[in-house]
């Protein structure tokens, strides 16, 4: 397979800020624009402050973050930055004498979905351009990109880099189109709101609750409190990071993102969910608002009143009615429920890239590609 090669471009420039830099250059220039001009992520894991929050809490030992920066030339103007992309570079060093220094995206297993964060409608010209400096520029032997959602952001990498194999494949559940709750909710399976009536009624019998949607700043202690109580006493156990979930929760809080919803009966916590809404402009530069599932748990001994069903019900409201969203996605995973609640399905991929000019690259390609390729003939005459 051809190497494609990117000569240098005179509309372009490149240079590699530390994390740092980045930061401080973004809070002080790119702060003072106007807000048409400021890159607005379609979802808030793709904002600054859940990098900054991924660099400080997620990071693996013998690591840094280089933000990789394409600039666009115009003639008697400053260069304009077009594409920002923080990634980590580590090195793992094994019993012999060679390091293996790798690339990867900044994300971690909180991150359904990763991609550069851009200050231009994305490019595929301008993408290559990137990728082709980020190759030859830097030494490493394998790239671990990842998760991205179909588009030209994916097309540009397939197409740019040669030796590569998906690693990795997760589901998306979302529904787009939202325009009212009332349609929202008719168009939910029967059996799910039924279902909902009759625990909603028979917890109402039995016992007094109440639903809180935390949107303030002065009400995050004491929730996010409820929220570690009623996570440790769920099916999921302890949290790998607290600490990440609640800075990134408190930034989504200041700039009015977080929809943090609590469930109390009789005033004891039972369930706590964590949405993100973000606003973004679509290709065509119309406004649209979406609305992400983040975390969800509820208390075991409330599974009999489906408190988890019965908050849903009350964020969706919320969101659709108040905050205008157009759009609900799940995050990550497959789970049979989350297709009760949003109708569609999209796949997200992550891509193992090889470098053909490294020692360990080329050992990657063979163990990975070529002898997958070699014995998937031998493997079918078995069968």
């Amino acid at each position: 397979m051809a190497d494609i090669l990117m000569i240098p471009n005179e509309h372009f420039s490149y240079r590699v800020l530390s994390f740092t830099e980045f930061i401080e250059q973004y809070t002080t220039q790119y702060q003072a624009l106007s807000e048409g001009e400021m890159p607005k992520a379609r979802l808030f894991e793709l904002t600054l402050p859940w990098l900054i929050a991924t660099e400080q809490f997620m990071l693996p030992e013998n690591s840094q973050v280089l933000v990789h920066c394409l600039y666009q030339k115009s003639e008697g103007q400053q260069p304009v930055l077009s594409i920002a992309w923080p990634l980590v570079h580590s090195t793992i060093n094994n019993k012999s004498k060679w390091s293996q220094p790798q690339i990867r995206s900044l994300s971690s297993f909180y991150s359904a979905v990763t991609e550069p964060i851009f200050f231009i409608t994305p490019d595929k010209q301008a993408l290559q351009q990137l990728f082709s400096y980020i190759k030859h520029d830097h030494q490493w032997h394998s790239m671990q990109l990842g998760a991205f959602d179909e588009g030209i952001f994916s097309q540009a990498l397939l197409e740019y880099f040669p030796y590569q194999r998906v690693f990795a494949k997760t589901d998306n559940i979302y529904q787009q189109g939202l325009t009212d709750y009332a349609s929202y909710y008719q168009q939910r399976p029967s059996q799910l709101r039924n279902t909902i009536k009759r625990r909603q009624k028979k917890l109402t019998k039995a016992q007094q609750y109440r639903i809180e949607i935390i949107t303030e700043v002065s009400n995050f202690a004491s929730a996010f409190s409820a929220y570690k109580v009623i996570y440790q006493q769920s099916w999921k156990g302890d949290e790998f990071s607290f600490d990440f979930i609640e800075q990134v929760c408190l930034a989504a809080l200041q700039e009015n993102k977080l929809r943090f919803g609590l469930l109390f009966v009789d005033d004891e916590p039972a369930a706590a969910q964590l949405w993100f809404v973000q606003t973004s402009y679509n290709d065509s530069g119309q406004v649209q608002a979406t609305a992400s599932i983040f975390k969800l748990a509820y208390a075991p001994k409330y599974q009999m009143y489906s408190v988890g069903s019965i908050l849903s019900l009350a964020l969706s409201e919320h969101v659709i009615s108040q905050d205008k969203v157009t759009s609900i996605e799940f995050g990550m995973g497959s789970e049979p429920y989350k297709q009760d609640w949003l109708a569609g399905k999209r796949t997200r991929q992550s891509y193992l890239i090889f470098n053909q000019h490294s020692i360990y690259g080329k050992l990657a390609i063979i163990r990975h590609l070529l002898l997958p390729w070699l014995i998937k003939p031998f493997k079918r005459k078995s069968k």
